[in-house]
C-alpha cells in the first residue's frame, strides 16, 4: 500500500498585489520539514485563474528552483487556451496538471480528443483534474484509461469529489488494468477512504496549516 499526502499550496502575495517569494519558500520549506510527500502549485488553491501568465511562469520557475526535488512537485497549467497549455507545460518542464475546459461541458469523446491533443505536444508527465463542482461535469474513468494507454506520459489524477463513488470506480476501471496510475482524491476528509480503497491518497489543501498532521496521518 503506498499513501501520498500532497499539499496543494497557495499563492502568497504582498498587500500590493506582487508575489511574495520569501514567505513562498518559507512555505515549501515547512511543508517539506513536516513529510510532506509533494508539491501542487498553481491549483485551484493557488488562485491560479487570477493571475496573468508572466506570474504563472515566474511561479513556477520559482517553484522548481526551491523544491528542488526534495519531493513529487506539480504545476498547474489549466488554462482555456490549448495552445498555452502546451507553451506552459513544455516551459515547465515537470510533471503538470490540466483541468479540462470549463464554461462548456465536453462529452466523453470531446474530453478524449482535447487530452490527446495535449499529451501529444507536452514533454513530461501529466496528472488529469477532475474537479466537476467547478467545471460542471465529471471526466468519465472509461475516458481515462483509454487515455493512460494511449499515452505514457498521462501518469495520474487528482479527482476533487466529495463523495468516493467517482474515485473507487476509478481506481477499479483504472488500476486494474495500469496499477501504475496514481488516482489521488482532492479532499483531506477522503485520504483514508482513498488509501483503502486501493489509491495513493489525496492532494489536499488542510496541509497548508497542519503539514506535521497530515504526514502522521500517512505514516
Amino acid at each position: 500500500m503506498n499513501a501520498e499526502y500532497m499539499a496543494p499550496t497557495i499563492t502568497l502575495f504582498r498587500q500590493n498585489g506582487t508575489m511574495d517569494f520569501e514567505s513562498q519558500e518559507k512555505l515549501f520549506d515547512n511543508l517539506i520539514e513536516k513529510g510532506m510527500d509533494g508539491i501542487l502549485v498553481e491549483g485551484s488553491c493557488s488562485e491560479f485563474f487570477a493571475m496573468p501568465m508572466d506570474q504563472h511562469r515566474k511561479m513556477a520557475e520559482f517553484s522548481i528552483e526551491k523544491v528542488n526535488h526534495r519531493v513529487k512537485l506539480i504545476i498547474g497549467t489549466s488554462n482555456m487556451v490549448a495552445d498555452e497549455i502546451i507553451d506552459f507545460s513544455n516551459f515547465c518542464l515537470d510533471a503538470v496538471m490540466i483541468l479540462p475546459p470549463y464554461y462548456f461541458h465536453f462529452g466523453a469523446g470531446e474530453l478524449l480528443h482535447y487530452y490527446d491533443h495535449l499529451a501529444n505536444q507536452i514533454h513530461g508527465n501529466i496528472y488529469i483534474y477532475n474537479f466537476p463542482d467547478n467545471t460542471g461535469y465529471t471526466i468519465p474513468p472509461e475516458t481515462v484509461l483509454q487515455l493512460t494507454k494511449l499515452h505514457s506520459n498521462i501518469v495520474g489524477i487528482k479527482d476533487t469529489i466529495p463523495g468516493m463513488d467517482h474515485t473507487r470506480e476509478l481506481i477499479k476501471v483504472v488500476k486494474s488494468q495500469v496499477p501504475s496510475f496514481e488516482i489521488y482524491s482532492g479532499y483531506d476528509d477522503n485520504f483514508a477512504h482513498n488509501v483503502l480503497a486501493g489509491g495513493n491518497g489525496c492532494i489536499a489543501a488542510l496541509s497548508n496549516v497542519v503539514p506535521e498532521i497530515c504526514a502522521a496521518w500517512v505514516r
